[in-house]
C-alpha cells in the first residue's frame, strides 16, 4: 500500500504538469498576439494624425510654462507629413509609438530630454483617383469607411450624359490588375449599399459616358431610366436617374442630393420641365404648414426635368445685422425674351443665363449684347458677342457673370 500510495501522486504531478505546459503553449501566442497590437497601430497614406511636439519657449511664454506644436496633419499620397520645425518626414509603414520616437529624437537634446513628442491616430484615411465624366476628376483623400458614392460626391458629381450604370473600378491586386464594375444607378433608385463595393487605397474610380444605346448578345437595348438634374442651393449638384414611367417627388429628389445647403431660398423652387413648362414651388410654406397630408401637394419631377434651387446672398442691414437675400442677375433691352430679374447661381455664363431667360427674339442685336456692372461703384459696360458664344469662340463663351450684374439685349 505504502508503494502505491507513492506513485498514484506522482503520476498525478506528472499529468498536471503536461496539462500546464500545454495551456502556456496554447495561450503563448494569443498572449503575445494582443500585446503587440497594444498601441501598434500602423500609419498609412492619407491617415489622419493629431501630432503634439515641444517646441522652444520664446518670450510670449513664461520659463514655466510649456510650448507645444499642436496640430491635425495629414500623411499625403507620398506617405510624408510636413511639419515646421522638422521638414517633411516619411512615417507610412511605421506605427505611431514608432513615429513619436523619431520625432522626438530629431527634437534639441534640451528639449528631449524634458518632453516626448506624441502622435496619435484621428481617423484612417486612404487616396483614390476618380476620372472621366465627373466635374472635378483626380485624387481625393476619404475616410476608409467610405464608398464609392462620396468620392463622386467630393468630385463635384457626375456630368450630363454620364452613365452612372457601368462605373468601373480598377485596382492592382497584389501585382495583379483587379477591374469592379459599380452600379451606382441601380444604387441611386434603391437606396441599397451593399450594391456598392467598397474602395481600397489608390484605387482608380472611371464614370464613363453614356452612349444611346449598347449592344448585348447582338441586340440593341435602350435604357429604361431618364435623367432628372438639380443644382443651385444643395450639397450634392448633378444629375440623376429615375425610371422612365416613375417620377421621384422634390422631398426625395433634395434627400438625394444631400440636402439644401444654409443658404438655400426654398420659397421659389423652379422647376423647369421636359415638355418647356416652367412651375414655381413654396416648399417653405409647406415645411411650416402644420395642416396634415400636405406632403401629397410636393410636385413630382420626371425624366428629363430640371430643379433649380436659389442661393440667398448676405446684405447688410442699418442695424447691423445682417439677412439672406437671393442672388440674382437682370434681363433687359427689346430682344430679351424675358425681361427681369432672374436667379444667380454661379459659375453662370450670359449664354446660360440667356437660355434660362427664354432666349432672344428674332429683332435682337446679338453681336451688340453688353453686361452692365458696377465695379468699385462705377458703371461699366462689358461688351458680349452672343454669336461668338454659340460657336464656342473665346472669350465671350468663358464670360462668367457676377451677381447683380445686368444683360442688355438689344
Amino acid at each position: 500500500m505504502k508503494k502505491n500510495s507513492k506513485i498514484i501522486p506522482l503520476r498525478l504531478f506528472s499529468m498536471l504538469t503536461l496539462f500546464l505546459l500545454g495551456l502556456s503553449l496554447f495561450l503563448s501566442p494569443v498572449y503575445a498576439q494582443s500585446t503587440a497590437q497594444n498601441g501598434e497601430i500602423t500609419i498609412d497614406n492619407g491617415d489622419l494624425l493629431y501630432v503634439i511636439i515641444p517646441k522652444e519657449i520664446t518670450s510670449e511664454f513664461s520659463p514655466t510654462k510649456r510650448n507645444f506644436f499642436k496640430e491635425k496633419v495629414e500623411v499625403d499620397r507620398h506617405g510624408y507629413i510636413f511639419l515646421p520645425s522638422q521638414g517633411n518626414i516619411k512615417i507610412s509603414g511605421q506605427t505611431t509609438e514608432q513615429i513619436s520616437e523619431m520625432l522626438t529624437n530629431n527634437l534639441p537634446k534640451y528639449l528631449s530630454k524634458s518632453d516626448r513628442a506624441s502622435v496619435n491616430l484621428i481617423e484612417k484615411r486612404h487616396y483614390i483617383q476618380i476620372l472621366g465624366h465627373v466635374n472635378m476628376p483626380g485624387w481625393y483623400n476619404i475616410p476608409e469607411s467610405a464608398n464609392i458614392q462620396t468620392i463622386l460626391s467630393q468630385a463635384g458629381g457626375a456630368l450630363e450624359g454620364a452613365d452612372l450604370s457601368r462605373v468601373s473600378i480598377s485596382r492592382d491586386d497584389s501585382g495583379t490588375p483587379k477591374k469592379i464594375v459599380a452600379n451606382i444607378q441601380k444604387y441611386l433608385l434603391r437606396g441599397d449599399t451593399r450594391i456598392l463595393p467598397r474602395l481600397h487605397e489608390n484605387d482608380t474610380v472611371f464614370v464613363p459616358l453614356m452612349t444611346a444605346s449598347e449592344e448585348i448578345d447582338g441586340k440593341k437595348t435602350v435604357p429604361d431610366t431618364l435623367k432628372i438634374r438639380i443644382f443651385g442651393a444643395v450639397n450634392t449638384p448633378g444629375i440623376f436617374p429615375v425610371l422612365k414611367d416613375k417620377g421621384i417627388n422634390l422631398l426625395d429628389l433634395l434627400i438625394t442630393a444631400q440636402g439644401e445647403t444654409a443658404a438655400a431660398d426654398l420659397t421659389r423652387i423652379q422647376i423647369m420641365r421636359a415638355d418647356g413648362t416652367k412651375e414655381i414651388f413654396n416648399m417653405q410654406a409647406l415645411l411650416t404648414t402644420e395642416t396634415p397630408g400636405e406632403t401629397n401637394s410636393l410636385p413630382v419631377i420626371k425624366g428629363g426635368d430640371i430643379v433649380h434651387i436659389a442661393r440667398q446672398a448676405v446684405v447688410a442691414t442699418a442695424g447691423g445685422n445682417s439677412v439672406m437675400a437671393p442672388q440674382t442677375i437682370t434681363m433687359t433691352g427689346p430682344g430679351s425674351n424675358s425681361r427681369g430679374l432672374r436667379p444667380f447661381t454661379p459659375p453662370m455664363t450670359p449664354l446660360e443665363a440667356i437660355s434660362q431667360g427664354g432666349g432672344v427674339n428674332d429683332f435682337a442685336d446679338t453681336n451688340d449684347i453688353f453686361i452692365i456692372r458696377r465695379i468699385d461703384g462705377k458703371q461699366h459696360n462689358l461688351p458680349y458677342n452672343y454669336d461668338k458664344a454659340l460657336k464656342g469662340e473665346d472669350p465671350d463663351v468663358d464670360f462668367q457673370l457676377e451677381a447683380g450684374d445686368i444683360i442688355f439685349i438689344p
